[in-house]
């Protein structure tokens, strides 16, 4: 590419980065590959000898043993061809031969007193090359007559160093002595390989080597360019943006994307300082302040109605303890109570809307998509009140004396979720009834001793095979006119003890007779459990009712007279 200079002049001439970067990576890929390419080809060849000098060792000491010396040294002329030993003789060979893996030729040979070496037994079936018994053996190779040479004990076999050549053609060989009792060497057993074979799969691994790295190369090319209009592009654009950040000028540009770690790192720091500017004007959840900085897009007034699960939580207690607390130290134990309440929110996806002093509001499903929304819920909800317990076994062990009783209403439904508030300020949050429900079950906790409670539309999207929960109660909350059934969120299933399973089988039976009106039976199980909070708030309205029965159009409902 090509540029003006600042000053008038001709235009001179410049590789472009692109170019340089392609040419540079290109040349290197290629010298590389030609050199580990050379080096690895070679240590192939090297290899796939070796591997075939070894297995011809193991296989020609292995079928020695098999030979009867006795019965061979037995073979002496012509004549013992057509003797049973020379037949059952061949007949092994040719078992070996052919259960070997690339053998071609396996044959005995003796070594005469006169030094020439003739063959005794030859497995091959093809008359043209078969050597009968006392043809002389031309072309030895320097292994046959070490392995005749051989001690028993010393060395099982013989294989050649390299290929050699014979009348039959070039040949890998292996050569295993066959000794009599008394030491001496009766004859030698040879297996030869050929050497087409081991040299065809010598160039089986390298094809596929160079083939290999010469597809290497050519993928490497267009990733060379890639890499250099990577990084030629945003540099152009980057320089561009901070320009306009220069001149205060806070406009949403397309994002700069980068490989390189140095362009990205600026990229992504001018991004935040940009979005920072911007968005620093406005006041929202910080969560949502770091997706809105990642994804470089502005915060604007809005909303929409989609399906949300809602998590209210509050501290049991709060106001009269903040009355005997300091306020320095009631700020330090609040800030860790909300650190870790938000913690078990934020693992499950939650976004976390506000905290109206010892309160949290936080929703799922929004502004990322959760299908799963009310089942991460209660799983936040129960690692919430987990955390908690650890928390104030903590200050326990600190000797504050202090512990929070977090309450906790969860339910689902249509709500407002989006930008609420003015073009100046505001706040990422959801509205509506579904979520004034959530405040009201959380308010609800104190009349039944409960800690969790679920309504009706959040239990019936959970799985039936993940939590144990109970009908509470079928109520009718404050401002509402309609009746919602109401769920204790007890435990995950497989972790409630049987005797909590227990009371909780009795209350359900006790609930079911309460509502058909059966106070007395309801009041004889609700008995049974006089350590369970909800089991005395229901017998305490079932002794009512016994007194003073509910009207004939009651449908089992209980009127929430309190927030």
């Amino acid at each position: 590419m090509t540029r003006p200079d600042s000053a008038p002049g001709p235009r001179v001439g410049r590789f472009t980065l692109r170019f340089t970067l392609v040419a540079a990576f290109a040349g290197v890929t290629l010298l590389v590959s030609l050199v580990i390419g050379l080096a690895t080809s070679r240590l192939v060849g090297d290899f796939v000898r070796d591997e075939f000098r070894l297995r011809l060792a193991d296989l020609s000491s292995v079928a020695a043993t098999q030979i009867d010396v006795a019965k061979h040294q037995r073979l002496q002329d012509k004549g013992d061809q057509a003797s049973p030993d020379y037949r059952a003789l061949r007949d092994r060979l040719r078992e070996i031969r052919d259960k070997g893996t690339d053998i071609r030729f396996i044959y005995t040979t003796r070594q005469l007193p006169d030094g020439q070496v003739v063959f005794v037994v030859d497995a091959e079936e093809n008359p043209a090359e078969f050597s009968t018994l006392g043809d002389v053996y031309r072309d030895v190779s320097p292994a046959l007559l070490q392995a005749f040479k051989a001690k028993r004990g010393e060395h099982p076999s013989f294989v050649t160093d390299r290929f050699y050549t014979d009348a039959w053609g070039t040949w890998m060989s292996a050569y295993a002595p066959l000794f009599l009792p008394d030491g001496r060497v009766e004859a030698v057993l040879g297996m030869d390989i050929s050497a087409e074979r081991v040299l065809s799969k010598e160039r089986r691994y390298q094809i596929v080597l160079w083939g290999a790295g010469g597809l290497v190369t050519l993928l490497l090319m267009p990733l060379a360019y890639l890499i250099a209009q990577r990084i030629r592009r945003p540099l152009s654009r980057l320089e561009a943006d901070m320009m306009k950040v220069r001149q205060f000028n806070l406009e949403s540009t397309p994002p700069i994307r980068s490989r390189v770690i140095e362009i990205n790192s600026m990229v992504q720091q001018l991004e935040s300082m940009r979005s920072g500017l911007r968005s620093f004007q406005k006041y929202v959840p910080a969560e949502l302040v770091r997706r809105l900085i990642a994804r470089g897009v502005d915060a604007e007034p809005g909303g929409a109605q989609q399906a949300l699960t809602v998590f209210m939580s509050d501290i049991e207690g709060f106001t009269s303890l903040s009355e005997r607390v300091p306020p320095d130290q009631l700020v330090h134990l609040l800030s860790e109570y909300l650190t870790t309440v938000s913690a078990a929110l934020l693992q499950t996806g939650a976004t976390v809307d506000q905290y109206v002093g010892d309160a949290v509001l936080a929703f799922w499903n929004a502004p990322e998509p959760t299908p799963d929304h009310a089942q991460r819920a209660c799983e936040a909800a129960l690692a919430a009140q987990t955390a908690i317990a650890a928390l104030n076994a903590d200050w326990q062990r600190r000797g504050l004396g202090i512990s929070f009783r977090t309450r906790i209403g969860i339910n689902t439904g249509e709500a407002i979720v989006g930008n609420i508030g003015s073009d100046e300020r505001m706040s990422y949050t959801a509205i509506g009834d579904q979520v004034n429900l959530a405040s009201r079950l959380e308010g609800a906790n104190k009349n039944y001793g409960t800690s969790v409670l679920l309504s009706q539309h959040t239990r019936d999207e959970l799985r039936p095979d993940t939590f144990i929960t109970r009908r509470v109660d079928q109520l009718v909350p404050v401002g509402k006119s309609v009746p919602i059934k109401v769920y204790e969120l007890v435990g995950r299933k497989g972790e409630v003890p049987e005797a909590r399973m227990a009371v909780l089988t009795d209350y359900e039976a006790a609930f079911t007779a309460y509502q058909q009106r059966e106070f007395a039976a309801a009041i004889a199980l609700l008995e049974q459990q006089p350590h369970d909070p909800p089991s005395k708030v229901l017998l305490s309205r079932c002794r009512q009712y016994l007194d003073q029965p509910p009207p004939p159009a009651w449908d089992g409902s209980f009127l929430l007279t309190s927030k």
